[in-house]
């Protein structure tokens, strides 16, 4: 009978108009949350059987439209973290650091860092002190997926991985300086090997910073030559004196000289040995303010005195002689140098620069550089030099520039337009160290929605395929910015208000239809 069909109609009805406001309501509970998007109710009708175009049953059932591959409006934001996608794709995610866990992918770009392992780093004064390492995650704790960049390059064809962002993520890593740019001037007037210093910086083969001093002087009309001074471990000064005197008499002179100061001991004849005459030089040498500020003696093998200077690097002259105040001449005083000085500095030979009466380099155009460090790290950089000038007036450094950077901490870090991850190091550089991937799907409204504001791939929504922001087409990256969800609220009472108003009139269709069935009940009588 087509009349209890109004009762299922109209109860396919309220359950769809209540499904509807169900979906309104998540919409307008998620307004402010990042990256949210929001699901479309929309209906299809229900028939069952049909005899002469009349049905038992009919009525309508809901269906779900997602609205993932729309924009929503991207806000400023004040933390360095956050970050939003304008245009296609998803942020990649993995539940787990190591790569091994369910990924996933969002489009929420409120990032935070995340601790997880133990690593063991220097302290103060060498000490081992153990800390966490730190990734970048989204605010379900999920871990953002990226590629690194190796030497200055990403390759963005591999599967993505975690990043690791704190501070001692690079400390192992640096790029030792090959080339450099040099743009000065050599004042044409200069006198002859008169010398103008100039500083540059370089990072050696320990990824360390160092400083190399290039030493410019004149050595004729448009001739000029270079010299390049480095740092060295300096070695300490280690003379060897030698006393000799088989016969101690009283009167016998003992002298010795180190740097212009003289120290001498005149027997007595109770000495008995000539390491005794040795012991009291020993003595005045180590107790005299003037002696014992450059070097110290050492009693050495029998009549051995062992001068070392103080100070590394320092040059001693140092002279010693024997006077016969008896009647026996056999006393004899000798030095030799055992360690020679080796100074705190070294400079390489000196390479030849020739300019044209335009004061243009004429010869060489580029100045390789072997150098050495102190501790035994080394260089080897080319300078480019030709835009080196000889005009009259100063010395003037205009420009110098370098490849390579230094081991150093990462203070902080920033996002750019092409998903670059950009370090900020202690040592005032800038690097790329990670690229954001962007993941992307043939029909991304197919994706599943799982709890946190995050999707899963589906049947539907097809397997992902990885790209890069900026490069591939697909989407740039704002930085101190997030994605906003794209819900209308407008929109949503407007549908919430229609919502209302079809729920209702499909009530009224039930209560008639149970009038109308009350009175074909009460007809029998």
């Amino acid at each position: 009978m087509a009349l209890y069909g109004g009762f299922s109609s109209s109860v396919l009805g309220m359950m769809s108009q209540a499904h509807a406001l169900h979906n309104i309501g998540t919409n307008v509970a998620n307004v402010n949350t990042g990256g949210y998007k929001r699901t479309d109710t929309n209906f299809t009708t229900v028939l069952s059987r049909s005899l002469q175009h009349l049905s038992d049953i009919g009525g309508v059932r809901p269906t779900d439209t997602s609205t993932i591959t729309q924009q929503g409006v991207v806000v400023g934001s004040t933390s360095q973290t956050d970050v939003a996608i304008s245009g296609r794709g998803f942020f990649v995610l993995n539940s787990k650091q190591d790569g091994t866990g369910i990924s996933l992918f969002t489009r929420d770009g409120s990032f935070e860092i995340d601790t997880v392992n133990d690593i063991s780093v220097s302290g103060i004064g060498g000490t081992t002190v153990t800390t966490k390492d730190g990734y970048l995650t989204d605010k379900n704790g999920y871990f953002v997926q990226g590629w690194p960049y190796t030497n200055g390059t990403v390759t963005t064809s591999g599967t993505p991985s975690s990043l690791r962002v704190d501070q001692f993520t690079f400390l192992d890593q640096f790029e030792a300086t090959t080339s450099g740019i040099l743009n000065l001037n050599l004042p044409a007037s200069d006198t002859l090997n008169h010398i103008n210093q100039y500083d540059i910086s370089l990072v050696d083969s320990a990824g360390a910073t160092q400083t190399a001093k290039l030493n410019f002087s004149k050595t004729g009309t448009n001739a000029w030559q270079v010299t390049t001074t480095t740092s060295q471990s300096p070695v300490a000064q280690v003379d060897t004196i030698t006393l000799a005197g088989p016969t101690i008499e009283a009167g016998d002179i003992y002298s010795v000289t180190i740097n212009g100061k003289t120290t001498t001991y005149t027997t007595n004849g109770a000495e008995g040995s000539i390491d005794s005459v040795r012991d009291a030089l020993i003595n005045q040498m180590n107790t005299d303010p003037q002696f014992n500020t450059t070097a110290t003696a050492a009693a050495g093998a029998t009549g051995e005195i062992t001068i070392t200077a103080v100070t590394a690097g320092t040059v001693l002259t140092t002279s010693v002689n024997a006077t016969n105040g008896g009647v026996t001449a056999d006393n004899t005083a000798g030095v030799l140098t055992t360690t020679a000085n080796v100074p705190n500095t070294q400079t390489t030979a000196a390479t030849a620069i020739t300019f044209n009466a335009l004061g243009k380099v004429t010869a060489p155009a580029t100045l390789p550089l072997t150098l050495s460090f102190a501790g035994g790290s080394t260089s080897a950089i080319t300078l480019d030099i030709s835009n080196m000038t000889q005009f009259y007036g100063d010395f003037l450094p205009v420009s110098y520039s370098r490849d390579g950077f230094a081991s150093a901490s990462m203070e902080s870090f920033t996002f750019d337009q092409s998903g670059n991850v950009v370090g900020n190091f202690d040592d005032g550089t800038f690097r790329n160290v990670y690229k954001l991937s962007l993941g992307v799907f043939a029909n991304a409204d197919g994706l599943e929605a799982r709890n946190g504001n995050v999707y899963a791939i589906s049947p539907e929504s097809g397997d992902v395929t990885y790209v890069s922001a900026g490069v591939d087409g697909y989407a740039t990256f704002t930085p101190n910015a997030l994605e906003l969800s794209n819900v209308d609220i407008a929109e949503e009472f407007t549908k919430m208000m229609t919502t209302q108003t079809a729920y209702n009139a499909a009530s009224k269709v039930f209560n008639t239809a149970d009038e109308m069935l009350m009175v074909a009940r009460d007809l029998k009588r």
